[in-house]
């Protein structure tokens, strides 16, 4: 009779065991799936980033040439209107991050 029970407990161990691992499992998947998930945004906002700095750059260069006296044919609309589209990107990343946040809760 004691065997019997040793055998049994044996066969509860191990069914404990699963449902531990296999618990442990679901749970770094969805932590891997976030993860993925926040790279993903991560490099967005970096690349949106990069453009805004590059349009920024754009308008201080052809600034300081209107500045200097320099004639622009037209380079101050250009670099601004690329300095706008920039911003507008970023901003709609962020009412869209915001509102993913918003969703969440």
């Amino acid at each position: 009779m004691a065997a019997e029970w040793i055998g049994f407990a044996g066969v509860i161990i191990s069914s404990l065991t699963l449902v531990v691992v296999a618990v442990i499992q679901r749970d770094a998947k969805i932590s891997q799936a976030k993860n993925e998930e926040r790279a993903k945004r991560r490099e967005r906002e970096s690349r949106l980033s990069m453009d805004m700095m590059a349009a920024t750059m754009e308008l201080a260069d052809v600034t300081a040439i209107a500045l200097s006296g320099g004639k622009l044919n037209g380079n101050v609309e250009k670099a601004r209107i690329k300095a706008a589209e920039a911003k507008d990107a970023y901003d709609t990343f962020l009412r869209d991050e915001a509102a993913r946040a918003v969703a969440k809760q």
